[in-house]
C-alpha cells in the first residue's frame, strides 16, 4: 500500500500537531514558514499540501504558497479560521485549493484514505450519540435550520454512504470541554468509510454553547451552497 505524504505549513506547529487527526498509511511533515512550504512543495514529494493563510498577524502568505504550488500535482488545502469568508474561499479555490476551517481538518482523513474530492454541497449531518441530548439537538436544529437541510443521528457510516451530506458536525468532542481538544469520533471513523466525495467535518467542544455553535457552523455552510 502506498504511503500518503502530507506537508503541513503553519506558524504554530504545536497547534497544528495537536489538531491533526491520525491518518493511516500517511507520513505528515510540519513546517512553520511559507518559504519552507514552497521549497519542499516544489520537490514533488508530497501528495497533499496543507497551508495556513496567516503566518504573520497582518499577512495572507498562504495565497502566495498556493500561487507557487498550483499545478504541480499535489492536492492543495488552505487551512484557515476564515474559511467561510466568501472572498477568501473564492480566491483559495481559484488557486486550486480546498478551503477548510481550522475545526474542519478531520475531513482530511476521508480525503487521504479515499483519494476523493471534497463535497461542495449537500445537507448537514449532526453526529450525536443516542440519548436526551440528541433529541434536544434534533428538535432545535430542525426548527432553526429547516428539516430539509439537516439530519441528526448516531449512525455515521450509514448516513455518509448515502452521499447526501456536505458537512458533518461532530458533537462527541464537546465532552472534552475544559481539556485538550479531541479530534472526535467522525475523524476517527472516516478512515473506515468508502466515499466518492468527502464531506467537511466540523467539531464542537463547549457543551454550554453547543446549540449556538451548531447553528453558526451549519448556517455558514448552508449559506454558501
Amino acid at each position: 500500500m502506498s504511503i500518503e505524504k502530507i506537508l503541513v505549513g503553519d506558524d504554530s506547529i504545536e497547534f497544528a500537531k495537536k489538531s491533526f487527526p491520525y491518518i493511516p498509511n500517511a507520513e505528515i511533515e510540519f513546517v512553520s514558514t511559507p518559504e519552507e512550504v514552497i521549497r519542499k512543495g516544489k520537490t514533488g514529494q508530497y501528495n497533499i499540501i496543507v497551508t495556513d493563510l496567516n503566518y504573520t498577524p497582518e499577512g495572507q502568505e498562504g495565497f502566495k504558497v498556493l500561487e507557487e504550488l498550483k499545478g504541480l500535482g499535489a492536492r492543495l488545502i488552505l487551512w484557515t479560521g476564515n474559511a467561510y469568508d466568501a472572498g477568501i474561499r473564492q480566491r483559495g479555490e481559484s488557486l486550486g485549493a480546498d478551503v477548510l476551517d481550522k475545526d474542519e481538518i478531520g475531513a482530511l482523513v476521508g480525503q487521504a484514505v479515499n483519494k476523493a474530492p471534497l463535497k461542495k454541497d449537500g445537507k448537514v449531518f449532526i453526529y450525536v450519540r443516542e440519548g436526551p441530548v440528541a433529541k434536544a439537538i434534533d428538535r432545535v436544529a430542525r426548527t432553526l435550520l429547516g428539516k430539509e437541510n439537516v439530519d441528526v443521528g448516531s449512525q455515521l457510516k450509514e448516513a455518509l454512504e448515502t452521499g447526501q451530506y456536505g458537512l458533518v458536525i461532530d458533537t462527541s468532542t464537546m465532552m472534552d470541554f475544559g481539556r485538550e481538544k479531541s479530534q472526535g469520533v467522525v475523524a476517527h471513523d472516516m478512515k473506515y468509510i468508502k466515499l466518492a466525495e468527502v464531506p467537511r467535518v466540523a467539531t464542537v467542544h463547549n457543551v454550554t454553547t453547543v446549540v449556538q455553535d451548531i447553528v453558526k457552523i451549519a448556517g455558514q455552510f448552508l449559506s454558501q451552497t
